[in-house]
């Protein structure tokens, strides 16, 4: 007899080459199911989002199956002796078997931290940016974001889905001592999305590109960039169902 349980977990990206297995790459995915195997637990795991490398978790959602007998507080603390440090899970509840967190999800949030101060012990963490900000100027453009688009100028090349078309439903910039914290929330996102949106809103801040430009790659009337902001600063903050 198994059950489905799902799990609440955070991870330094910077140590991955991103959520998703691949052969011969240590990911996020690959070292959970090696833990999993670990505890002769059937080592096939699903994820609500694919973070690339480098690209962090506050409150990634995984889910798999375990025989019964298992006790949930001894499972996680059992495999967090064999994750840490760099993958924690914080928590983990008995779930439906339908359940599935990629296409159950409702809401996803996500946070991009720039700092202009450089540290080496910060730099996987948050990304160095020297310019000054101009925050009336990136608070009116990033709420350009918000709504229902298709974001096929904003999703990295060669990503396989059937449709571009994605809401936002909030966005702000906030600042935290020497910090300016990027905060996006929406229904889903694609790959790459918000590191591009992140680099068009730098672009903007340094006069290369301005609102209108923004408006029209937003519309598809017009292509810029897809540049991607760098994924250190990118964490996933948080999955609402």
């Amino acid at each position: 007899m198994e059950n489905k349980v799902l799990a609440i977990i955070s991870y330094d990206g910077s140590k991955f080459y991103g959520m998703q297995k691949q052969p011969n790459k240590k990911t996020i995915q690959g070292e959970i199911e090696k833990a999993l195997q670990k505890l002769n637990i059937k080592p096939s795991i699903q994820h609500a989002g694919r973070t690339d490398r480098g690209v962090h978790a506050l409150n990634q959602v995984i889910s798999f199956e375990i025989p019964s007998f298992w006790n949930l507080e001894k499972l996680k603390y059992s495999l967090n002796k064999i994750l840490h440090p760099y993958i924690h899970i914080k928590k983990i509840k008995k779930t439906d078997y339908k359940f599935n967190p990629r296409f159950d999800a409702k809401k996803r949030s996500y946070r991009y931290i720039i700092t202009p101060v450089f540290s080496p012990h910060r730099a996987d963490y948050e990304t160095f940016y020297e310019e000054k900000i101009n925050y009336s100027l990136l608070k009116k453009a990033i709420k350009e974001f918000e709504g229902t688009y298709d974001f096929e100028f904003f999703a990295k090349t060669g990503s396989e889905v059937n449709n571009y078309i994605r809401t936002i439903y909030k966005t702000d910039i906030i600042t935290y001592k020497n910090k300016t914290i990027f905060k996006i929330i929406g229904n889903g996102f694609l790959r790459g999305q918000i590191r591009i949106m992140i680099n068009f809103l730098l672009m903007i801040n340094e006069n290369k590109l301005t609102i209108e430009d923004l408006k029209k790659q937003l519309n598809k009337e017009r292509f810029f960039t897809k540049h991607l902001a760098l994924p250190n600063g990118l964490y996933l903050e948080r999955i609402w169902y």
